[in-house]
């Protein structure tokens, strides 16, 4: 089971739906958005980020996340 070029094709399509269904408002669509970036960063397709920093602290539903340090 080799990398699959589009692991995370599924998620894009689906937060791109969502944003053409939304007239592209990006605030309508973050957990699809998140499910991406989240994707992605397991991949390593993109640097590992907490999702906090990203701007989805108040989706992250109870996940053991990177200690906020304030």
């Amino acid at each position: 089971m080799g990398h699959a070029v589009g692991e995370c094709k599924s998620f894009k399509e689906k937060f791109m739906k969502c944003l053409r269904d939304n007239r592209f408002e990006n605030a309508l669509c973050r957990s699809e958005s998140k499910d991406y970036l989240e994707c992605r960063m397991e991949r390593q397709l993109m640097a590992q980020e907490p999702l906090e920093k990203l701007g989805f602290g108040d989706l992250m539903d109870g996940k053991p996340g990177a200690e906020t340090t304030s």
